[in-house]
């Protein structure tokens, strides 16, 4: 009960799922471009991770972070090769991720006290995540305990890094935030500024990154060369992880200045290596490829309500002259689980596994929908 009063209700009840599909309660099959708001990144049971899980559920599960684990190793040696010279902390989710780096920009920082980030942003709801966040609903009911945040159009982001500017935070793509991608110019000049102004700037690569936008991080392909990332979702095919990457060149928390019971915990780290390993075999270029299909095929819908098809690799979003909500719901009528974006954007977070008949299929039932009464 708890959980619909803050997530609301699809009345739906999944019971299987294999692949770019579940099956609810009653049998009925729907295309899955929901994936756990993007967590599900590799699809549902993939047999690599699945083999995985079961090969480390013999060993400890959990050892706590005092404690070495080969499992531990080989996934932080996968994440510090995605950021050059880097290191990683380990935790649960994308919100600890965010939390991390706000942590670790005061470490890096102590003097200064501007921090900005995009309009329409969204980074998480934990207090500190929660000032990064833009939406005001989201916002209103603790905006008294809340950072002081600058939000800002992209545009604007470089012209207003200057030397009291701690950080900047910036998602490639803005998944909750109508599915902008950032302009590669515009990401060269922010990068440049932080450059020039000594600021830290934070790639939160929670949705975007991992594979998703057919590249490790989406910000290789939006001209963003950040100094910390954040990634979770589908970082551990959707088991909880999260991970905050950083420049060694910044130090790191002093001793007991953070920390996670859970977080890197040997079950999650064997399934985010082989998670990593499937990477390697061609779903960042897959991604790319069919995330181009799904566009292509989106823009050739013929109908005045659709006013933009948007996104990157398999971040897909269409844009609407109306309410997105009522089309995610008729989409589900028509066995395809998507979500929106922003008021008016309907957004597909299609598995790296997905198949182009469930692309098409998505792509029909839009087009059914869109061109009725």
């Amino acid at each position: 009960m708890e959980q619909s009063l803050l997530y609301g209700s699809r009345g739906l009840t999944v019971l299987s799922g294999s692949g770019d599909r579940v099956t609810d309660a009653t049998g009925r099959e729907y295309v899955d471009f929901l994936a756990g708001h993007g967590a599900a990144l590799f699809g549902h049971a993939h047999p690599r991770l699945r083999l995985a899980l079961e090969e480390a559920a013999a060993s400890p599960w959990t050892i706590g972070a005092g404690l070495s684990s080969p499992f531990r190793e080989r996934f932080l040696a996968d994440l510090e090769s995605v950021l050059p010279e880097s290191r990683a902390f380990l935790c649960n989710s994308g919100t600890e991720a965010v939390e991390a780096a706000l942590k670790l920009l005061r470490v890096v920082h102590p003097g200064r006290r501007r921090i900005l980030a995009l309009r329409r942003a969204f980074h998480g709801r934990t207090l500190g995540a929660l000032g990064l966040t833009f939406n005001p609903r989201y916002r209103a009911p603790w905006k008294e305990w809340l950072l002081s945040v600058e939000h800002l159009e992209p545009e604007q982001l470089p012209d207003a890094v200057d030397e009291h500017v701690a950080a900047v935070f910036v998602e490639p793509v803005q998944g909750e935030g109508g599915m902008a991608t950032l302009s590669a110019g515009v990401g060269k000049a922010l990068t440049e500024a932080c450059r020039r102004w000594g600021a830290l700037l934070v790639a939160d690569e929670i949705q975007t990154g991992w594979g998703r936008c057919g590249a490790l991080l989406a910000s290789s392909r939006t001209g963003l060369d950040p100094d910390l990332v954040c990634l979770a979702k589908g970082l551990a095919g959707g088991l909880p992880a999260g991970a905050l990457l950083w420049r060694r060149r910044l130090g790191s928390f002093p001793p007991g200045g953070h920390g996670s019971t859970y977080g890197g915990n040997p079950l999650v780290c064997a399934v985010g290596h082989a998670a990593f390993g499937l990477l390697q075999e061609g779903l960042l270029e897959r991604a790319d490829a069919l995330g181009k299909i799904f566009r292509d095929a989106l823009g050739a819908i013929s109908s005045p309500r659709i006013t933009g098809v948007l996104g990157l690799g398999l971040l897909v979003g269409v844009s609407l002259d109306e309410p997105a909500a009522p089309i995610v719901t008729a989409l589900q009528e028509r066995g395809v689980l998507a979500l929106s974006s922003g008021p008016k954007a309907v957004r597909f977070l299609p598995p790296l596994s997905a198949s182009e008949e469930s692309v098409r299929r998505a792509v029909a039932a839009l087009a059914d929908l869109l061109s009725a009464a």
